[in-house]
């Protein structure tokens, strides 16, 4: 049984040993042959894209940022990457959303694979509506996805048959991971606007109205109605923009580990794009 064990122990080793060997031998090919994706490329796509906003004072430069995972993926948490990018824009981040002149709330959609080249866009498109975002506002066209045609050349006139050569096939594939994140921005004002609110009736709660607060009417400084099965009549303080964005990453052979930094590094980037400047 021990034996056995040891037996089945070295089997594993050998296969995942292998299986880097095949990655490292394509991606090396790969460069030689000046294969695209034999080094890490990643991008982002607006599918909705962020508002044109006036600049604000440097006194109204304060911006309260939550975060929200309701992809499969949980263990993600991009909290750090909001705030700390805004900070290093001369944003002050808040703690009260009360206390904010804008509120930037994003919500992870989606964490996954998608088709090389595709920039995530198609899952994104069907995503439906951005919750908590005005109606007819920051649903402008959709972004076209750029596109490239590649051509496999990574193992040509490599002599290998058998198992080495469909590993060296299958490790010289492209892989591509997207991260889908909806984000809302919603901006203050001092006189209260009425707009129409889309709500998505899975998505929890429609915003982060509340009571007791100065800068807004009593009551929370909201009135609703429902006007259909999509929206809902507002009046608030804090208008809400929506904006739908897609990071994509791919390379040969690309695992989620090692897409996920180059992902979060392009998200932390976009909050340039979103917050007025």
């Amino acid at each position: 049984m021990r034996k056995q064990k040891v037996l089945i122990t070295a089997v594993l080793i050998t296969v995942v040993t292998f299986a880097a060997s095949c990655t490292s031998v394509s991606r090396g090919l790969g460069k030689i042959t000046a294969n695209k994706y034999a080094e890490p490329r990643s991008g982002t796509v607006w599918v909705v894209p962020p508002p044109q906003l006036e600049p604000p004072k440097p006194e109204n430069k304060n911006v309260y940022i939550s975060f929200r995972n309701i992809s499969d993926a949980q263990s993600v948490n991009l909290t750090d990457e909001l705030r700390d990018a805004a900070r290093e824009q001369g944003w002050n981040v808040v703690s009260d959303p009360y206390e904010a002149d804008y509120r930037l709330r994003a919500s992870l959609r989606y964490f996954g694979e998608v088709k090389p080249e595709s920039g995530g866009t198609a899952i994104a498109k069907n995503m439906g509506v951005i919750s908590g975002a005005a109606v007819g506002v920051g649903t402008g066209a959709l972004v076209a996805n750029a596109t490239d045609n590649w051509a496999a050349g990574a193992a040509v006139g490599v002599g290998a048959g058998g198992l080495i050569g469909q590993g060296i096939s299958n490790a010289s594939k492209p892989r591509e991971w997207a991260m889908i994140i909806d984000f809302v921005l919603e901006e203050y004002s001092g006189k209260q606007v009425e707009y129409e609110l889309m709500r998505n009736t899975g998505a929890g709660t429609l915003d982060a109205a509340g009571t007791g607060n100065s800068r807004m009417a009593a009551g929370g400084g909201t009135s609703g109605s429902n006007t259909s099965s999509g929206s809902i009549t507002k009046k608030s303080h804090y208008f809400p923009h929506g904006m739908r964005l897609s990071a994509w990453a791919n390379q040969m052979n690309m695992k989620k580990e090692e897409a996920l930094p180059l992902l979060k590094k392009r998200t932390r980037n976009v909050v340039t794009n979103i917050l007025p400047r």
